[in-house]
């Protein structure tokens, strides 16, 4: 499926060795990544070096090379980004488990399914992201976190749902409206926290679903604090993931997994040449 015009197979080839003699990860899971990648709508050009951020977001994270790229591109694929967008977002994504009570291992197996609905509604990863932290630190599970993120933006992003309806005629504006205008999850769900205490009701009653409820009540459980500094956080994430890779990687046990590696590709490359 490679695009052989734009790069020759043999110099696809000697990438993916190149890259499997950095990381240590085998040559053979690196190049069904690549292939992962293409499937998924990455140029051919530009394939290689998004694996490269995706491998090192995997041993940062404490996961496969798979689960690691599966999260990456559907993140890329949701919002619209480009191969150039991967170490950004791979970034934030570390910050989420350095800062949450989350693994990226966990996260790739359950924050695909809130992405469409917060991209849908205009809620970008930097909110997502820091909400993770914030349900994560406050004992949700990741999981869990996922179910209650994807119920809450949901109501808030649907037309007829108390809490849009409220949005709407506190603010003049959706949901969607708002968040297209540089407001962020905490200070949408504080202009609801207004409307309830007008009420004389909790947070909690403007949702539905006792799920929604949840989430927006660990977002604000600190006033927004912890939410606003991971928002902070988020925008200061370069780096986060070259930084954990080397911490993994200089490792007694991984440098003789990388070396082992290598000798694995001397192999490959011999068995070539013949």
């Amino acid at each position: 499926i490679a695009d052989t015009t734009t790069v020759p197979i043999d110099e696809l080839q000697q990438s993916i060795l190149d890259l499997s003699d950095e990381t240590g990860v085998a040559a053979t899971d690196i190049a069904e990544a690549v292939y992962n990648a293409i499937s998924a709508g990455q140029d051919t050009a530009d394939a290689v070096s998004y694996v490269e951020t995706t491998t090192k977001l995997a041993r940062a994270g404490f996961t496969d090379t798979a689960s690691a790229l599966d999260l990456l591109t559907s993140i890329t694929n949701a919002y619209g980004l480009e191969a150039k967008d991967a170490t950004k977002i791979s970034d934030k994504l570390i910050t989420v488990q350095n800062r949450g009570k989350t693994t990226i291992a966990q996260l790739s197996s359950s924050m695909g399914k809130v992405i469409p609905t917060a991209s849908a509604f205009g809620v970008d990863l930097d909110n997502i992201a820091s909400a993770y932290v914030v349900l994560t630190k406050n004992g949700i599970s990741t999981a869990e976190s996922t179910t209650y993120l994807n119920s809450m933006i949901n109501e808030l992003g649907k037309s007829g749902t108390k809490a849009s309806k409220a949005l709407k005629s506190k603010t003049g504006k959706s949901f969607k409206e708002l968040m297209d205008d540089g407001g962020d999850l905490s200070s949408v769900l504080k202009v609801l926290q207004d409307v309830a205490d007008e009420s004389g009701v909790s947070l909690a009653d403007m949702f539905g679903s006792a799920e929604a409820g949840k989430a927006a009540l660990s977002i604000l459980s600190d006033g927004g604090e912890e939410f606003t500094a991971s928002m902070q956080a988020m925008t200061e994430a370069a780096g986060a993931t070259s930084k954990a890779f080397d911490t993994v990687s200089g490792t007694s046990s991984a440098k003789m997994q990388k070396s082992l590696n290598q000798l694995k590709n001397v192999a490959i490359k011999a068995g070539k040449d013949l």
